[in-house]
């Protein structure tokens, strides 16, 4: 078998860590441990530890009884605040979800604000409470540290919380969220243009029925594809691959993954291929660059129905759309086709990535007067740009636009 680490094998890994990063639970249940485990540590080297660290005189006389009567009090008023900072969130992920489409629901989870927010809140009510728990056997120079370790907590979670109160409101910001968007998207262009292999030779594959078509046991969407590792696979193997389904497709067990050409393939190797690709309920950004397209036109779609009638924010998705498609122009030779080497499969290129763009957001755009005159304004734009690229498509969207 190949040397190949662990982490480079499996693409599943990549997801799991994805959706570990957009969940609201890792970051706080990490603060909560780490809390728990330092009331403890406070609690039984608390003796020893205020004959160094020097503490205020209201502390060295405070009581055990005072303890537990502060730290109910810390408590309480944490919990409260935690309450009401959820109740903050869903308010915001509803109104996300209702005003600029549900697919940006992920956005306002992976925030790492909201997730150090609800994090820090929790562990201080965590502390205070596992404090109290620990006090009921102990002495009066034992809850001293802890004491002074909740107060410094409680003002931490007051700052937290005003953090918060301002965070929301930027993160439902609809020109935060375009540009965070169209960022996003301008990168992740980039990076696959730079990211292309111009080294690697074009081995066809021969003009007859596949040796092995793969499936995948379960349906869903391609999630991320570990072609470093498919690739030494097919090397390794002398195989030849192409991929009939590629990450953003939909794939259930009736339909081919992945066509295999050569002697090398066995059992063994075919779990190898399926544990390198990921499949899961939903689409992502990780490997799919037309996702964060789709999401800028969803916008714009939502933007310009009649229940919302807010071409403003139509017009900024145009903008950050154009910027992407602007660097797929110009970035290093633009978008196009790379040589395949040993696995094929449907390559994205400039048109590919265009048709996820403009012409999709075309039906929502024509019938709106100021949308129009910006999406001509920008689709002019890219016209001029100097680039090799084959542009008809632009041209036929300016033409229609134009003739409206």
């Amino acid at each position: 078998m190949l040397d190949i680490s662990p982490l480079k094998q499996f693409a599943r890994l990549r997801t799991i860590i994805r959706d570990i990063r957009a969940s609201y639970w890792f970051i706080p249940a990490c603060l909560v441990t780490v809390s728990a485990i330092g009331a403890w540590f406070a609690h039984f080297a608390g003796a020893d530890a205020t004959e160094v660290v020097p503490l205020p005189p209201a502390l060295m006389n405070i009581t055990t009884e005072g303890a537990r009567s502060l730290l109910s009090v810390i408590a309480g008023s944490v919990a409260s605040i935690t309450g009401v900072m959820f109740s903050l969130t869903l308010v915001a992920v509803t109104h996300a979800a209702g005003q600029y489409g549900p697919r940006l629901i992920g956005n306002f989870m992976r925030d790492r604000g909201n997730q150090w927010s609800l994090g820090i809140l929790i562990s201080v009510l965590v502390f205070a409470v596992t404090t109290l728990a620990l006090l009921s056997t102990g002495e009066d120079h034992v809850a001293r540290l802890s004491v002074a370790i909740a107060l410094v907590l409680c003002f931490l979670a007051i700052g937290t919380m005003i953090y918060f109160v301002h965070h929301v409101p930027e993160t439902v910001n609809v020109s935060n969220i375009t540009a965070q968007l169209g960022k996003r998207f301008d990168a992740m262009i980039r990076a696959q243009i730079d990211g292309r292999d111009s080294d690697a030779g074009a081995i066809a594959p021969p003009d007859r029925e596949p040796d092995r078509v793969l499936t995948m046991p379960d349906a869903g969407f391609v999630q991320a594809v570990n072609y470093d590792r498919i690739a030494d696979i097919a090397e390794d193997r002398d195989l030849v691959l192409r991929f009939a389904r590629t990450p953003g497709d939909f794939v259930n067990p009736a339909q081919p993954l992945l066509e295999i050409w050569g002697d090398g393939f066995d059992d063994e190797i075919e779990e190898d291929i399926r544990d390198a690709v990921a499949i899961g309920q939903e689409q992502t950004e990780m490997q799919t660059l037309t996702f964060v397209a789709d999401q800028l036109v969803e916008m714009t779609a939502i933007a310009l129905s009649p229940g919302i009638n807010d071409p403003f924010t139509a017009i900024n998705c145009l903008n950050w759309l154009s910027a992407g498609l602007a660097s797929a122009l110009t970035h290093e030779g633009g978008l196009v086709a790379h040589p395949p080497g040993r696995i094929h499969g449907r390559a994205l290129t400039f048109d590919d990535l265009y048709a996820h763009t403009f012409p999709a957001a075309l039906p929502h755009v024509i019938a709106d007067d100021m949308a129009r005159g910006r999406a001509v304004a920008l689709l002019s734009d890219l016209m001029a740009l100097e680039t090799e690229l084959d542009r008809r498509a632009i041209l036929r969207d300016l033409r229609r636009l134009r003739a409206a």
